[in-house]
């Protein structure tokens, strides 16, 4: 009868296989990635009114931001009044079932908030929501 030995015998029980590990932390990865939504910042800080009734808007994928000297922004960048449907209109391709935030400052023009959330509804956008503060 053969000797086995019993170094040997102990190393190869105690080799463990971390391939499967890794394949199930890179799929879980993916995972995350693929699901996980990005905010879209608006490019501006502003100082936003305080509300007294306010409701959490949970899929706003759209901000535009309208700063106190009435300059507006979306994605970073500075665009005309002019120019917002079509900027809206692209985001909204990128994510149809999302809604759109409006940032205005405490300084900003009311008349061109109005004119703001009129380019978004006209942009087929029908859920649009103000940002404010809670009080």
């Amino acid at each position: 009868m053969a000797r086995r030995n019993p170094i040997h015998q102990d190393n190869a029980e105690e080799d463990v296989n971390v391939t499967p590990l890794l394949d199930i932390v890179f799929i879980m990865l993916i995972f995350f990635i693929v699901t996980s939504t990005f905010v879209k910042e608006p490019g501006v800080e502003v100082e936003r009114p305080e509300a007294v009734t306010w409701d959490e808007q949970r899929l706003a994928k759209i901000i535009v931001a309208i700063s106190a000297t009435d300059e507006i922004w979306i994605n970073k960048k500075q665009v005309g009044l002019a120019e917002v449907r079509t900027e809206v209109e692209k985001l909204h391709v990128e994510n149809p079932r999302g809604t759109a935030v409006v940032q205005a400052d405490v300084g900003a023009k009311s008349r061109l908030l109005v004119e703001v959330l009129n380019q978004i509804r006209d942009a087929g956008i029908s859920e649009v929501a103000v940002s404010t503060l809670e009080a």
